[in-house]
């Protein structure tokens, strides 16, 4: 129950003159505000006109920029990408200053890992970059009970499909429709038992974690 007299946080900030509304409510959510010395990150809290309230300085100050993820899908996670992304399955060596904030995760395009595929997943708000990544190579590692022979394999008019072993076979091309690694691989006689994308343009799964994610950063490029 509202106590008598008391008005949410985000208003009584811009009263005081802290910030504008929408700063107060992303603010709330980084928590950068204090409420007589307590960290408040609860979105329509209230207060009552003789607490204190405190903004901390010390973070970076907000941004409107598009922000760009990289998400490393887990071989087999039928989930949506959307239930995986939250502040706790952030990589621990994510070297981002910024904050996740909820908004980071609206109007995201998702580009690699799709269908049953596991791997690399971009996930951009930056609609600059969504024409550059539609057109991106990206590189898949596709996992059979036997590889056929290399000279069984056919030429791509999109991409380049080549035998790295016994067992795997490597596939270069831009967004694969759905379902058109499993169908080539059927073609060939040899079901893809495993398919995991390693490499969207020039950017690398490298050593993020399944399950995890991280924000790219302003010197990487695709």
């Amino acid at each position: 129950m509202d106590q008598p007299g008391s008005v949410r946080l985000a208003k009584r900030m811009v009263e005081l003159g802290l910030c504008s509304r929408r700063e107060a409510d992303e603010y709330i959510e980084q928590g950068l505000v204090k409420v007589d010395g307590e960290i408040v990150r609860v979105l329509g809290s209230r207060v009552r006109p003789e607490q204190q309230i405190e903004l901390v300085r010390s973070a970076a100050p907000l941004s409107e920029a598009p922000v760009t993820l990289l998400y490393h899908r887990a071989a087999g996670d039928a989930a949506a990408w959307r239930t995986r992304i939250n502040a706790d399955t952030r990589w621990q060596d994510d070297r981002s200053e910024l904050v996740f904030l909820p908004r980071h995760l609206r109007d995201l395009h998702a580009y690699g890992a799709a269908d049953d595929c596991g791997g690399l997943v971009a996930l951009t708000q930056d609609r600059r970059l969504l024409k550059k990544l539609a057109s991106c190579e990206m590189e898949f590692l596709i996992t059979v009970d036997a590889a056929p022979p290399r000279d069984a394999l056919p030429s791509l008019k999109d991409g380049k499909l080549s035998r790295q072993g016994d067992r795997q076979l490597r596939l270069v091309m831009p967004q694969p429709a759905p379902g058109r690694i499993a169908a080539l691989c059927a073609e060939l006689g040899c079901p893809a038992r495993a398919v995991r994308c390693i490499r969207i343009g020039r950017l690398a799964l490298g050593q993020l974690p399944a399950g995890q994610w991280r924000y790219l950063q302003g010197w990487e490029h695709f």
